[in-house]
């Protein structure tokens, strides 16, 4: 405890010493009630004192030496400025010290130890130590082209975003406009939107999952790959049954299958219906068909538009002349 109470006073020495000598005098404005200012030869006539003060407090009770701090306290509070050499005034915090002075139990030794460390900075560096002028050296360096940075560029994707988010946030604007609701609701509204698109996403992302595990589960014989013939039987199969909506979906796997098949397309499943049809546009025999085709299962299927027995007829029908035409 001792030692941590030396080294805090050490510290609290450098700082009082550097803003006597060193800082610029910037003091703060006088406010009204001020205390009279001292000069720099007072200030440290008022440190040997408190340490005089406090050394004949030594042999005194206890409550004779908490009154004899406390009335060093009130002396070292009302030090809040020290008039520097260029007459310039400087601030000066004396809180360490004070709180020991006004310490209970009073702690009479680390009081000394605090004042001691004060004077030996004093008589260690009497004089000042640098001046607002040494810093013109670092100036002038610092002004040099290796130490100037440049600009950052603004970043394109930050821009683009940042426009968007403009436009959303404009969007809102005149739809609050136009609804005359308060500030606070346009948080909620782009909640209200955000959980809609979320829905939305998941959504799709399920039917593509559950297209998937249809795909894999309905095979001829179990293990046996699913062929152009095998998938339209079961189309026919299924449309009887009333599921036009699954019926359609086996229809369009036939039509891709019977064109790859016949080398006329490559069936991979991680393809999309617009790459199958830039894969066939150089045939406008092929890809006329086949967009109608695609078209009608992603609206039954992905759409989740109804189909009546006499429309499913027209599209099976569609999908047979496909798989019979030449490439």
């Amino acid at each position: 405890m001792r030692q941590l109470a030396k080294r805090l006073a050490f510290i609290f020495v450098i700082v009082s010493t550097l803003a006597v000598t060193i800082l610029p005098a910037a003091a703060a404005p006088v406010m009204p009630g001020a205390l009279p200012v001292v000069d720099q030869a007072a200030y440290w006539e008022l440190v040997q004192r408190s340490r005089s003060v406090a050394i004949g407090l030594k042999d005194l009770s206890e409550q004779e030496i908490k009154d004899g701090l406390a009335a060093l306290a009130v002396e070292w509070e009302s030090l809040t400025r020290v008039q520097g050499a260029d007459g310039g005034l400087i601030p000066v915090d004396n809180g360490y010290l004070i709180e020991n002075l006004r310490a209970v139990p009073p702690e009479l030794s680390k009081v000394i130890e605090i004042l001691d460390a004060l004077l030996y900075a004093h008589d260690e560096n009497p004089g000042e130590v640098f001046s607002a002028a040494d810093l013109d050296p670092l100036r002038a360096i610092l002004a040099r082209e290796e130490f100037a940075w440049p600009e950052s560029r603004p970043n394109p994707i930050t821009e683009w975003v940042q426009k968007l988010l403009d436009r959303f946030t404009q969007w809102l604007n005149s739809i609050w406009g136009g609804l005359d609701l308060p500030v606070s609701f346009l948080p909620l509204i782009a909640s209200i939107l955000l959980v809609f698109l979320l829905f939305f996403i998941s959504r799709t992302i399920f039917a593509d999952f559950v297209r998937e595990a249809r795909l894999a589960a309905n095979r001829n014989g179990g293990d046996e790959p699913l062929t152009a013939e095998s998938a339209f039987e079961r189309a026919q199969s299924l449309s009887r049954g009333g599921d036009y909506r699954s019926a359609v979906r086996y229809l369009y796997l036939s039509s891709l299958l019977a064109l790859d098949e016949r080398g006329l397309l490559r069936y991979d499943r991680s393809m999309t219906n617009r790459e199958y049809l830039r894969s066939v546009a150089e045939s406008p025999e092929l890809s006329e068909p086949l967009e109608e085709v695609i078209e009608v299962f992603d609206d039954v299927w992905y759409g989740y538009h109804p189909l009546e027995e006499e429309s499913f007829r027209h599209y099976s029908d569609r999908v047979r002349e496909l798989k019979e035409r030449k490439g």
